[in-house]
């Protein structure tokens, strides 16, 4: 899913489920920063230096992107059922892989379910990030392997939806994968029947009856999706969520800005331009190096620096389920 489902949507969501505006803020900008955190930092403190890994890159040739950044928060193994039973495969072929991303796993529902218990805006929005994704990205694993490819002969890398392109994330796209025996996929279905969820698990958060209203919000984000759609740019497809919600629009560098100081800029020629946006496109495919910077004064009080802390304990559990999942295997 995109900034559409992750920030728009679940703010929607959360707003409707009683969370105050701020908090819902809080909670969706956390789990939609999840796709903008694409590189190492090491932030200089008054306490000693602070360590935040990628949550997101596509290094997909490293184990280690796999096992710490698109498994943990992208590709959640599915696995078995609550019985210990292999689910029914969608697949053409049968096939069935404890890897494959499932809707609504029991692995998914363990790590939400376990952000929820911590009362933390933080580690909700993280775990619904990825709670979420499993919809979007069911039927499809984390690693680069056969499995992911849509046309058998396609020997280009297959990690993940590669060989789908953004069509998986994007709640009014249409596309076809030829490896289930049902191929023609209509993701507002899927994120329709997610946003549902979500919204439960929101209100039971709240100790709000979702059953009073659950209908009625569910047609009013459809409304709200659907009045974009036709609509080219992403302002003008969220517009309606903005102004319903009285919602401040994403931007992926409100965090940073707040927490660090500004990093020394060069003197602003073409070349400087051009090594900044190759430090970006290299960030992203995970061959850029850490980024050394310093936190403004009164860094542990600010948001980005609990979203830190927040990412590495949802790392950590989410591997725990990763290895309980898939026993280990590769």
């Amino acid at each position: 899913m995109n900034v559409e489902f992750h920030y728009y949507s679940t703010a929607f969501l959360a707003v409707k489920a009683g969370f105050s505006l701020g908090d819902a803020t809080t909670l969706a900008y956390a789990g939609q920063y999840v796709d903008h955190h694409h590189r190492r930092y090491e932030i200089a403190t008054s306490r000693g230096t602070v360590h935040s890994g990628p949550t997101q890159n596509f290094s997909f040739w490293d184990p280690d992107t796999v096992s710490q950044v698109l498994a943990p928060f992208h590709f959640l193994p599915g696995g078995r059922d609550e019985a210990g039973v292999p689910v029914p495969s969608a697949r053409m072929d049968g096939g069935w892989s404890e890897w494959d991303v499932r809707p609504n796993s029991p692995s998914a529902k363990k790590l939400l379910v376990m952000a929820l218990g911590t009362r933390n805006l933080y580690r909700v929005g993280l775990a619904l990030h990825t709670f979420s994704d499993t919809w979007a990205h069911q039927n499809f694993t984390a690693r680069n392997e056969v499995w992911n490819r849509l046309e058998p002969n396609n020997r280009l890398p297959s990690p993940g939806h590669a060989h789908a392109g953004w069509s998986p994330d994007l709640w009014l796209a249409d596309w076809n994968d030829p490896r289930l025996k049902h191929p023609a996929v209509s993701n507002f279905p899927r994120f329709a029947a997610c946003a549902r969820k979500v919204y439960r698990y929101l209100c039971t958060f709240q100790g709000k009856d979702f059953k009073a209203d659950e209908d009625a919000v569910a047609d009013e984000l459809a409304s709200l999706v659907e009045a974009g759609r036709g609509r080219e740019a992403l302002e003008d497809r969220v517009i309606e969520f903005v102004l319903a919600l009285n919602l401040e629009p994403y931007d992926k560098t409100r965090w940073l800005v707040q927490a660090l100081e500004p990093p020394e800029e060069g003197s602003g020629t073409v070349i400087d331009r051009w090594k900044r946006a190759g430090e970006e496109i290299l960030d992203k495919a995970g061959f850029g190096r850490p980024q050394k910077v310093r936190a403004r004064p009164g860094f542990d009080a600010t948001p980005l620096a609990a979203w830190v802390k927040a990412a590495e304990e949802h790392r950590k559990f989410a591997q725990t389920l990763i290895l309980q999942t898939t026993g280990g295997s590769h």
